[in-house]
C-alpha cells in the first residue's frame, strides 16, 4: 500500500495506510547520516585536546567535546578525527513578549496562506491529495505560529520554544464510529485508538531524540505533555488552538468535538511537538519502505 505526501509552504501532509507506517519512517531516520549532524551546530576547530573528567579539577574541568551527550556518550565516528571539534552552542534566552495587534494580524495571515496552499475555494483538498479509502492516517507537520509558541511555552516550561524551532505534527486516525456521540462501540474504539497513538507517539519521539532532537507529545486522555515535567497547562483535543492547525471545533451545546477537514467527526486526533525543523529530511520526505513508494506532488504556491 502506497502512502502519499504533499509538500507546501509551511506544512507537509502525508496520507498513510496505518500508524505503523509512520513509525517505520521515523525509525529509518533515527540514525540519520551522522556526517550531516554538524549542519545543525556551530563548531570551532581548536588544536587543544580536552579530557574529561580532568584529573586535577575532576568533573568541573572542561568536558571532552568528543563525548557531548549525557553519560559521556559520543559518536564513534568522531573518536579518531583530529583536531578535536569543540561545540559552542548559543545560550537560549527565554523572553516572553506580550501579544500585539500586529502579531495577531500576522498569525491570521499565516493561517490563511497555509490553508490557501492546500484547500480549494469549495473548502476541500485538491483531488490529488485527498486521502483514498485505504488511507487511515493523516500526518501533518507544520511550523508553529509564533503567537501560539507563547502559549505553548507554558506546556513545555523546560524548553525555549520561543527562540528554538517548533514543529507541530498532528496525527489524525480515521475512525469507524462518529466520535461526536457516546456509545459502547465509540468508547471501545477510542480506547483502542488511544493505545495505538500512545505507543506510536512514544516510538516516534524516541527516534527523534536518537537523531539528536527534542520531542514530546500530548497525552490525549489528560491534555498534558507525556515526557516533560508537570505543568498546569493543557492542550485537550477540543482546544480552540487546534483551529490554527487546520481543524474545526464544533460546539454541540452539551460538549465540544473536533472535526477533521475530510473525515469530519469520524477521526481521532493526536499531537506531537519537536524542534526538528520542517526542512529536515525526516519530515520533508517519506523513504521507500516495504509498503511501496511515495507519490510526491507540490502544492500551488
Amino acid at each position: 500500500m502506497a502512502g502519499r505526501i504533499l509538500s507546501s509552504k509551511g506544512r507537509v501532509i502525508a496520507y498513510l495506510p496505518n500508524f505503523r507506517v509512520a513509525v517505520k519512517h521515523f525509525r529509518a531516520f533515527s540514525s540519520y547520516n551522522e556526517q550531516k549532524l554538524s549542519e545543525y551546530y556551530r563548531v570551532r576547530r581548536t588544536g587543544r585536546k580536552t579530557v574529561w573528567p580532568d584529573k586535577n579539577l575532576g568533573p568541573l574541568g572542561p568536558r571532552d567535546s568528543r563525548f557531548p551527550l549525557p553519560g559521556s556518550i559520543g559518536l564513534s565516528s568522531g573518536l579518531n578525527t583530529a583536531p578535536i571539534e569543540e561545540i559552542e552552542l548559543p545560550i537560549p534566552q527565554a523572553v516572553l513578549v506580550p501579544s500585539t495587534i500586529a502579531d495577531h494580524h500576522q498569525d491570521i495571515s499565516q493561517q490563511l496562506l497555509a490553508h490557501a496552499d492546500v484547500i480549494n475555494d469549495d473548502g476541500f483538498l485538491p483531488e490529488s491529495v485527498t486521502p483514498t479509502p485505504a488511507d487511515l492516517l493523516e500526518c501533518v507537520a507544520q511550523v508553529c505560529p509564533k503567537t501560539l509558541c507563547k502559549d505553548f511555552q507554558e506546556l513545555f516550561p523546560d524548553r525555549d520554544v520561543l527562540n528554538d524551532p517548533l514543529t507541530v505534527i498532528t496525527l489524525s486516525q480515521k475512525t469507524e464510529n462518529d466520535m461526536s456521540g457516546w456509545t459502547p462501540a465509540v468508547e471501545e474504539e477510542r480506547e483502542a485508538l488511544l493505545e495505538t497513538f500512545m505507543e506510536g507517539a512514544c516510538e516516534i519521539c524516541t527516534f527523534l531524540q536518537q537523531a539528536g532532537y527534542w520531542a514530546d507529545f500530548i497525552d490525549p486522555s489528560s491534555g498534558k505533555p507525556y515526557m516533560g515535567p508537570h505543568t498546569n497547562a493543557s492542550f485537550l483535543e477540543t482546544d480552540e488552538r487546534y483551529r490554527q492547525f487546520g481543524f474545526e471545533i464544533d460546539d454541540l451545546g452539551c460538549c465540544k468535538v473536533i472535526r477533521h477537514h475530510v473525515w469530519g467527526t469520524h477521526s481521532y486526533i493526536g499531537c506531537l511537538f519537536t524542534n526538528a525543523p520542517l526542512s529536515h529530511p525526516v519530515i520533508q520526505t517519506m523513504k521507500k519502505n516495504n509498503y511501496g513508494p511515495i507519490e510526491t506532488s507540490e502544492a500551488k504556491q
